[in-house]
């Protein structure tokens, strides 16, 4: 295949537990992997990340303590993206969403997967310590939803435009609770999210100084792999804290990030992700006769080694 390959790296939402339970089982270099993140996460948590994942909850429970979704996910990823290299498979480029925007830039080697770790922890005890609780929906319709049903959405804020019929919006608990209640009495479908804090609008603000003086201590450098940015056109000149922060605080340009790239040509785009979300996103922006293709790698749905052959039959 001669298409460049682009690997994404989904944030907070797309987690669960048991996420790649059966790679860890049966897949000798994911488990190798993820028993190093978690060598590294054991003592910022002060438990082991393995059993918080694969020992004792079930997949239908909901997983939205941060203190151990922020680290998964970037454990989760890292050991895919390691997977994926020993398939042979090298991407051309990386793209973050929310949260994955961090994790795109450690395995980009611009961040230490150690540093990376840390920070994601630190994150996820400020936002817990000094923000107050929050909800996420994601709701399938149009965001013209939102000026027809103004009253509704008042007292929210819109966090992400995945595709034209998908975005996602944010607000205090009980605001999202009503909203979806409403949106079902209008047969207007929607999913409240697994994540209990106000990323991508000002409920995050309290964090922000604390947040940047972490970052001072860490060291970034240049990318191995190029990052393609959803904050602005092009990919990252510097993956530093302050991208970062923009990347959490800002709403998500998915949509609009996956037309700019395909106004270039033809990819094929890797869900590195556990949920295979963003692969679905994508599958819906790519016009009609498109020469790109969208993959993932894992999901809570199916097999996952049956899914990761079909990444391989398809790549290689």
């Amino acid at each position: 295949m001669n298409k460049q390959i682009i690997c994404m790296f989904s944030g907070q939402g797309s987690q669960y537990y048991e996420m790649g339970k059966e790679l860890y089982e049966h897949n000798e270099q994911f488990r190798y992997w993820m028993d190093h993140c978690n060598e590294i996460v054991f003592p910022l948590i002060g438990t082991s990340l393995i059993d918080v994942l694969y020992r004792g909850k079930r997949k239908s429970e909901p997983f939205d303590n941060i203190l151990y979704t922020n680290p998964a996910l970037l454990s989760i990823q890292y050991s895919m993206f390691k997977l994926l290299k020993g398939m042979n498979i090298q991407p051309d480029f990386l793209m973050g969403y929310s949260m994955g925007e961090l994790h795109a830039a450690v395995v980009s080697g611009a961040i230490s997967l150690e540093d990376g770790i840390r920070v994601s922890v630190d994150i996820a005890k400020l936002v817990h310590e000094k923000t107050q609780p929050a909800g996420m929906l994601a709701i399938m319709g149009s965001k013209s939803i939102m000026i027809r049903y103004p009253d509704l959405f008042r007292n929210c804020w819109f966090t992400a435009g995945n595709f034209q019929e998908n975005f996602v919006v944010s607000g205090l608990p009980h605001t999202i609770e009503n909203l979806y209640q409403n949106l079902n009495k209008e047969n207007v479908i929607s999913q409240i999210l697994p994540v209990k804090y106000g990323f991508h609008t000002k409920l995050i603000d309290p964090i922000e100084e604390a947040y940047k003086q972490i970052f001072r201590d860490i060291k970034v450098v240049s990318p191995e792999i190029p990052v393609i940015s959803s904050l602005q056109t092009g990919t990252v000149r510097e993956l530093n804290g302050d991208y970062v922060w923009k990347a959490i605080r800002n709403p998500v340009n998915f949509e609009q990030t996956v037309e700019r790239i395909l106004e270039t040509e033809d990819y094929a785009f890797i869900d590195i992700g556990p949920s295979g979300t963003l692969s679905t996103f994508v599958k819906y922006i790519l016009p009609s006769g498109s020469g790109s293709i969208s993959l993932q790698m894992i999901n809570q749905f199916g097999s996952d080694l049956n899914v990761i052959q079909k990444l391989k039959t398809c790549l290689c």
